[in-house]
């Protein structure tokens, strides 16, 4: 079940002492907005937006509140136009069952194991490591560059707490659900990657989806090749703003004899985009718009790091943002 810290929320809260207050919901806690803004004795403000990680705050939207609070997700130590108070919200799952029903797979593959989640299972992270080790496990948990708060925390967009360990692990067990991160685990290091649903309590070596992943990008970027026009997106949300990104880009589409052209928007969406009638583009963005949203896009989208791939045979690098 997830957990919310009422009492620390309200300890924030009182060191501000706001007269206005900024809520702001992931999709999956929109749920909660209600409730939570009925428990507050102060003028509360919800944002109704999306919000796609702590990269997306809405502080300066609701830069008329004396603060914002933010649902869901671990800090990134950011500049803000008001206070922010982030409230991680916590799955409070025992995750040593789960370990236990996949054990005998586990010691298949190796006693070494580099451990990782998301931040709703970090609480739970120390249990799973003492068990795993009580059971004859060598557990690396690592740490992750100034945009990752907490040890073996992943996002979809930095996976340092793995980098740093790689050459420690026979292999890595991500627990969590999808697949987007742990394929971005296996894609930056090169290791063997394990995804434990701890829900269903079922263990899935992610090769078989690696395999499919990359033929769909590799895929793109070939249709790619044939584009004259690239159309540069920079996302003007703070933490996914990379103009340092699309700049270097540009010039590198230009020696290629490609026309390049950078815009600017806070929500990528093919509405948004369809009207320039470029030939294909670049996320300049997060890394998981041009891999989870291909299919709804009409003209191939491509990653930071995928660009390189337009000229150059060479290995394929999972697209990442490594500091603030």
């Amino acid at each position: 079940m997830l957990q919310i810290d009422k009492e620390k929320l309200l300890e924030e809260l009182r060191k501000l002492n706001p007269k206005k207050v900024g809520l702001q919901f992931p999709e999956g806690l929109k749920s909660k907005a209600i409730e939570i803004a009925d428990m507050l004795d102060y003028e509360v403000f919800i944002y109704g937006g999306n919000t796609y990680g702590a990269c997306d705050v809405a502080d300066e939207e609701l830069s008329f509140c004396d603060c914002l609070i933010h649902f869901g997700h671990a800090e990134i130590p950011l500049k803000f136009k008001i206070p922010v108070i982030f409230m991680e919200v916590f799955d409070d799952i025992d995750l040593v069952p789960p370990l236990k029903k996949n054990l005998d797979h586990l010691e298949k593959k190796g006693k070494n194991i580099g451990l990782t989640t998301t931040v709703q299972h970090i609480p739970q992270l120390k249990n799973a490591e003492s068990f795993l080790k009580s059971s004859g496990f060598n557990v690396y948990i690592g740490k992750g560059t100034e945009r990752i708060k907490y040890d073996g925390q992943v996002l979809g967009c930095n996976f340092s707490v793995c980098t740093n360990i790689e050459d420690k692990v026979d292999y890595f067990l991500y627990i969590g659900t999808g697949y987007f991160h742990p394929l971005g685990i296996t894609l930056n290091t090169g290791k063997e990657v394990f995804l434990m649903d701890p829900y269903i309590k079922k263990i899935e070596n992610l090769e078989h989806e690696k395999t499919k992943l990359l033929k769909k990008r590799y895929a793109v970027i070939e249709k790619a090749k044939d584009a004259e026009k690239f159309g540069l997106i920079v996302s003007t949300r703070k933490g996914q703003y990379r103009m340092k990104e699309a700049l270097y880009i540009k010039k590198e589409l230009e020696n290629l004899g490609k026309k390049a052209y950078i815009f600017l928007t806070r929500e990528i969406s093919p509405e948004e985009l369809r009207g320039f009638n470029m030939d294909a583009y670049v996320i300049c963005a997060c890394p998981r718009i041009a891999i989870d949203d291909q299919s709804r896009y009409e003209k191939p989208i491509l990653t930071v790091s995928e660009v390189s791939l337009i000229s150059q045979t060479k290995e394929y690098e999972f697209d990442v943002i490594g500091g603030i």
